[in-house]
């Protein structure tokens, strides 16, 4: 998030529109999973893709992740990235 809040990473297009369409999505380690598999390979091999492959593990590990505040600087980052989404 420090990243993006200082303009050290700036997504591109693909990123924006991958964390849009999570933003609307029930979180669990299948739904990131799809997620990922369904963006192109720049972004899932990219920065918020290893963000997101983390959140998965996690989620895989402990399935009320999605729930509690495991995941909530990766939901604070998503959410960041919706706001500045421009379809």
């Amino acid at each position: 998030m420090q990243d993006y809040q200082t303009r050290t990473w700036l997504p591109t297009a693909h990123e924006l529109g991958l964390a849009n369409g999570l933003a609307r999505t029930h979180w669990s380690e299948h739904s990131l999973r799809a997620a990922l598999r369904g963006a192109p390979s720049a972004v899932a091999d990219g920065r918020l893709g290893g963000v997101l492959n983390l959140a998965v593990q996690a989620l895989s590990q402990t399935p009320a992740a999605a729930t509690d505040d495991t995941l909530l600087h990766v939901r604070v980052l998503v959410d960041a990235l919706t706001s500045a989404y421009l379809p």
